[in-house]
């Protein structure tokens, strides 16, 4: 029986996570979880699995959550972390959103934890840090959750083959706006943008799909995860989203990963491999699909993406200050302040400010340049 610790246990990765481990109650126990401020979801969870610990990001949603459970609850990212180290903790889920997921994911290394890993802002802020800890802990490893990268993971046998690749290919559905003209995107509305055909999401998440930035984040995580140069990664638009992602190696085999879009796939997938148990899902009768469409992404309608691979390329502390902007961004374009269009702008003025680090990079330059991006993007809504 393996212990798992659920960081993000009330969002859409962490609700299928639940159903996950609850089917593999013989192999797992959920042992702890972590959310936001979603007090009622989060004790509903601790009651109904037996969950031993328990934290919540928020101060006063903490305090609230101690009253309902009549016992102790951790606060903040120094919860997240204690949790990301428990000794008692085997895999740590990391499904939480935005930059608040690296700290966690690195301590959870730095204490030799298989981590099932949904927050891609970690490897994008600091995938280079990433490498330097689970170089220094070889009992740690990453298994991804995003159906993309899991996708890769599974061409690749789990196994590090990259002087075998040619070129990675990440599939993106083209979100909602993918045959929008660019002339309609000024007037682009929230609702517009939280309108995706086919994945249900948080907000963020969406939000980012529609901008095509989520893209842009997986392009940057898949080439930390597989070691993979950016100029052999490439992104397809496929609005069916039937195939997950595909690998061209060298021999020229195309090698894809296919499957109904359901994260609990990807999930047990991290969770299980390199062992595949039986999974109550929807399977795919190839006779009885539509037809599957590729196409290649328009780099100027969906400038993020663009922006991404330039931030990718640049290396340094430019991915962790892009993605700090694009939060910031993202969370004022949800609140009705700002233009679906201003997104890419704003992150581009942000990035033209990064300057270019080499050498070594720390945790504390990611964190600082996560830090300076937020308030020089706030500088310029000002």
């Amino acid at each position: 029986m393996k212990n798992v610790v659920l960081l993000g246990a009330t969002g859409s990765i962490g609700t299928s996570s639940v159903d996950v481990i609850q089917q593999h109650s013989d192999l797992f126990h959920l042992y702890a979880v972590a959310a936001n401020s979603s007090v009622n979801k989060v004790a509903e969870i601790v009651r109904k699995y037996n969950v031993e610990r328990v934290c919540m990001f928020n101060e006063v949603a903490a305090k609230e959550l101690e009253i309902v459970l009549g016992r102790k609850v951790l606060v903040g990212m120094e919860g997240l972390c204690e949790l990301a180290a428990d000794p008692k903790a085997d895999i740590i889920i990391n499904a939480l959103m935005g930059a608040v997921g690296c700290l966690p994911t690195i301590t959870a290394i730095e204490h030799g934890k298989h981590v099932a890993l949904a927050n891609k802002e970690t490897m994008v802020m600091a995938g280079p840090v990433i490498w330097d800890k689970l170089a220094e802990n070889p009992k740690s490893f990453i298994t991804p959750i995003d159906s993309e990268h899991s996708a890769i993971f599974q061409c690749l046998e789990g196994g590090k083959r990259e002087s075998e690749v040619e070129f990675l290919e990440i599939t993106a559905s083209g979100g909602p706006f993918r045959e929008w003209p660019i002339e309609k995107f000024e007037k682009i509305t929230v609702a517009d943008a939280l309108n995706h055909p086919v994945w249900s999401m948080g907000k963020k998440i969406t939000i980012d799909s529609a901008s095509m930035m989520n893209k842009g984040l997986e392009v940057l995580e898949a080439h930390f995860l597989f070691h993979i140069p950016y100029d052999q990664i490439k992104v397809v638009v496929h609005p069916q989203s039937m195939v997950h992602s595909l690998v061209q190696f060298r021999d020229g085999s195309l090698m894809a990963q296919l499957g109904a879009p359901d994260m609990r796939i990807p999930i047990q997938v991290a969770l299980t491999w390199p062992d595949r148990l039986k999974l109550e899902t929807k399977r795919l009768d190839l006779p009885t699909l539509a037809k599957l469409t590729f196409f290649e992404p328009d780099f100027n309608k969906f400038r993020c993406l663009a922006l991404a691979f330039e931030a990718g390329r640049r290396g340094g502390i430019v991915p962790s200050m892009m993605n700090a902007a694009n939060e910031v961004l993202v969370d004022r374009f949800l609140k009705g302040n700002l233009k679906f269009t201003d997104i890419p702008k704003y992150v581009e003025m942000v990035m033209e400010k990064a300057p270019n680090v080499t050498g070594h990079l720390s945790l504390e330059q990611v964190l600082e340049a996560d830090k300076e991006a937020r308030l020089m993007t706030e500088g310029f809504l000002k």
